[in-house]
C-alpha cells in the first residue's frame, strides 16, 4: 500500500491543530444552573465547584465528565448537560474565559414499582411492591413503602427513611432508618418466625469497598404448629434483641454472577447485649479469588467462608449458623449438615471450575448463557470451635451454570458426597440452585 505524503502531513496537522486546542489555558469565570425546581443548590454545589478553575481544556473536560457523572449518581436528574461557551473578555494575562451552562431535568417525586428479585445473601427469590416519595425537602431526602412476599419471606411491610449525606466533594455517605414487620418460615427446621424491627444504617464507601454501620432493635416471636423437633421446640417464644452490626464489602470481579477474574471479600460482626435476652458476639466472613485458568478456557474460582458466635447465655435459632445446600457445600440439602438446630462455628472451602460450552454455544442464542462446572466443596459446622476441624464433609460433582440476565444464576449439578456424617441430609444426585452467592 502506498500512503500519500500530502495525506500525513495533512492528518499531523490535524492532530497538532488539536492537541494546541486541549492545551490552550483557559479560566472559567462563571457557572450558570438551569432547571432546579425542588432541589436545593447547595446539593449539586460541591460536584461544580471543582470546574471554577484556570487550566486547559483537557483537564476542564476531565472535570466536567466526573461532575456529571456524579450528579447522574444522585439519581435526582433525569438528564444532565454541560455546555461551555466562551467569555466576553480576557483575564489578567490575557487567558481566555469561558462561562458554563448546566441545565438539568429532575425526576419526578412520586415512584411506583413492582418487581422479582434475589437476596444474594440467603438466595432467596421475592416478590416486591414498592410506592416511593424522592426528594421531600428539597436534599434528596426519600420514603419508600414496600411489601414483600417471597419463597422464604411469607410476607413483610416496611418503611425506609433515606437521606444522602452531600459533603464538600460530594456525596460521602447515606442515612437510613427503617421500621419493619415480616413473618417468615424456616424451610428446614420447621419453625416460623414474626419479627418486629426497627434499624438506624449508615453506608459508607471505604478502601475501595461499602462499610455499613447498624445499631437496630428486634421483637421476635418463633413459633410453629405443625411435628418440630423438641430442640426447636425449646426455642419457642418472644425474644428481644438489641445490638450493633458493622460489615465491609469490597467486589473487585469483572462480573458478579459468572466472574473470569476479580477479587471479593465480605466480612460482618454483629455485637448483641445492650438491651433483651440476646447476649453475644458474632463474625462471617467470605473470601472469593477468580482467575481465567490457561486450560481449556476454564475459568477457576476459590471461595472461602467462616463464622463464629459467641454467647454468654443460650444462644437463639435464628442467630445460629446453617450450612449445606446448593449454594453452600453441595451434596447435601439445604442446611442439611447438623440439622436442625445449627450450629455456633463454620467454615467452608469451595473450588469451582467453569467454561463455555465446548459444543454448538450459540445454539438458541443461550450459548453464551451457559457453562461446564465442575466443584470440590469442603466444610463444617459445630457448636465447639475446638471441633470445627473434625469429621469434615466433602463433596465433588460437575453440572451446568445458567445466567439469568444480570440478577441471578441457576445450577443443575450432580453430586457425590464423599464425607459425611450420621445425621446429615445427604443429597447424592442431581441438585438444583438459584441465586446468587455461590461457594
Amino acid at each position: 500500500a502506498v500512503v500519500s505524503t500530502q495525506s500525513t502531513g495533512e492528518t499531523r496537522e490535524k492532530f497538532e491543530a488539536l492537541a494546541r486546542i486541549l492545551t490552550h489555558e483557559i479560566k472559567v469565570k462563571k457557572v450558570k444552573i438551569n432547571g432546579l425546581s425542588k432541589v436545593k443548590g447547595d446539593i449539586i454545589t460541591p460536584y461544580l465547584a471543582p470546574l471554577l478553575s484556570q487550566d486547559n481544556l483537557a483537564k476542564l473536560l476531565d472535570r466536567i465528565n466526573k461532575a456529571k457523572i456524579g450528579l447522574e449518581e444522585l439519581q435526582a436528574f433525569d438528564a444532565v448537560d454541560v455546555m461551555i461557551e466562551r467569555g466576553e473578555e480576557r483575564s489578567i494575562g490575557g487567558i481566555q474565559t469561558v462561562n458554563l451552562q448546566v441545565s438539568v431535568s429532575e425526576k419526578s417525586g412520586g415512584r411506583y414499582r413492582m418487581n422479582v428479585s434475589s437476596d444474594a445473601r440467603g438466595n432467596d427469590g421475592s416478590f416486591n411492591v414498592e410506592a416511593s416519595q424522592h426528594n421531600l425537602f428539597g436534599r434528596l431526602e426519600s420514603a419508600t413503602l414496600s411489601y414483600t412476599k417471597g419463597t422464604r419471606i411469607a410476607d413483610g411491610l416496611s418503611l425506609l427513611l433515606h437521606k444522602p449525606i452531600i459533603g464538600a466533594r460530594g456525596k460521602t455517605s447515606d442515612v437510613m432508618l427503617e421500621v419493619g414487620k415480616q413473618n417468615a418460615a424456616s424451610r428446614t427446621g420447621g419453625f416460623n418466625t414474626s419479627d418486629l424491627q426497627t434499624n438506624l444504617k449508615c453506608k459508607m464507601r471505604l478502601l475501595g469497598g461499602l462499610a455499613t454501620s447498624e445499631i437496630g432493635a428486634l421483637w421476635q416471636q418463633i413459633l410453629g404448629d405443625g411435628p418440630v423437633s423438641v430442640k426447636v421446640r425449646e426455642e419457642f417464644g418472644h425474644h428481644v434483641k438489641c445490638g450493633v452490626r458493622c460489615s465491609y464489602e469490597r467486589d473487585g470481579r469483572d462480573d458478579n454472577i459468572l466472574p473470569t477474574r476479580g477479587n471479593y471479600t465480605r466480612i460482618s460482626t454483629e455485637a448483641a447485649g445492650f438491651l433483651g435476652d440476646a447476649h453475644h458476639l458474632k463474625v462471617d466472613c467470605q473470601v472469593q479469588r477468580v482467575r481465567k485458568l490457561p486450560i481449556l478456557g476454564y475459568t477457576g474460582s476459590l471461595t472461602m467462608r467462616a463464622g463464629l458466635l459467641r454467647s454468654k447465655s443460650k444462644s437463639w435459632i435464628t442467630d445460629r449458623f446453617f450450612v449445606g445446600g446448593p449454594g453452600s457445600v453441595r451434596g447435601f440439602y439445604e442446611d442439611g449438615i447438623s440439622r436442625p438446630v445449627g450450629g455456633t462455628c463454620h467454615w467452608g472451602a469451595g473450588l469451582s471450575l467453569y467454561r463455555g460450552l465446548p459444543f454448538s454455544p450459540y445454539i438458541w442464542g443461550l450459548g453464551p448463557h451457559i457453562r461446564l462446572h465442575h466443584f470440590v466443596n469442603a466444610g463444617n459446622l459445630v457448636s465447639r470451635a475446638g471441633e470445627v476441624f473434625e469429621k469434615c464433609r466433602v463433596s465433588v460433582g460437575s453440572g451446568l451454570i445458567v445466567k439469568v440476565g444480570s440478577v441471578m444464576k441457576m445450577e443443575i449439578n450432580y453430586a457425590v458426597p464423599l464425607r459425611f456424617q450420621p445425621g446429615d441430609a445427604v443429597n447424592h444426585g442431581l441438585q438444583f440452585g438459584i441465586g446468587v452467592n455461590f461457594m
